[in-house]
């Protein structure tokens, strides 16, 4: 029957969304830490980070929330949340982020090789591009995180450095 059919593909669709995104699961999980932002100007801060990361809906998305803390005030300067998911349209993994100042992009989400990711996006107004790249150790329980600014897709330029270790 055609309410079979449509029924079948759906789970065959949760099925392969499910497969896409096991490659990210061992990110699930708290994670601490520090990061390092250089900010416009050559100041840099530095603040002790916190990743949380847990499936949602039934393992069709990750949810990823990160909170950066002033070491000595604790007070909270850095706030992101994104959504990691996998786009039957595009037949490959994206990413939704927000920030606390209210800014938003929609941004890919690359598989490199086990435990090893890279994710970005377009700077509005063609002003750049933003790309970060992480690295994870199962062994070590480390996530290691570097952030790369580029005017022009060609030359890269670091502003950001995170490591973080699996609670």
């Amino acid at each position: 029957t055609l309410a079979g059919s449509l029924q079948a593909q759906v789970l065959d669709q949760a099925k392969l969304n499910r497969e896409q995104l096991k490659p990210l699961s061992y990110m699930i999980g708290s994670w601490k830490g520090s990061a390092t932002i250089q900010q416009q100007g050559g100041v840099s801060i530095k603040v002790n980070q916190e990743e949380k990361i847990s499936w949602q809906l039934d393992s069709l998305l990750i949810n990823v929330e990160g909170i950066g803390r002033d070491p000595i005030t604790t007070k909270k300067n850095f706030h992101a949340y994104a959504i990691i998911f996998y786009n039957p349209a595009t037949q490959q993994l994206g990413m939704k982020s927000f920030t606390m100042e209210g800014r938003q992009t929609d941004a890919y989400f690359k598989v490199i090789t086990e435990n090893q990711f890279e994710w970005g996006f377009d700077l509005p107004n063609n002003r750049g591009k933003i790309k970060y790249l992480i690295a994870i150790s199962t062994k070590d329980k480390t996530w290691n995180e570097k952030g790369e600014f580029s005017q022009d897709g060609t030359q890269w330029f670091p502003f950001m450095s995170m490591s973080l270790v699996k609670q």
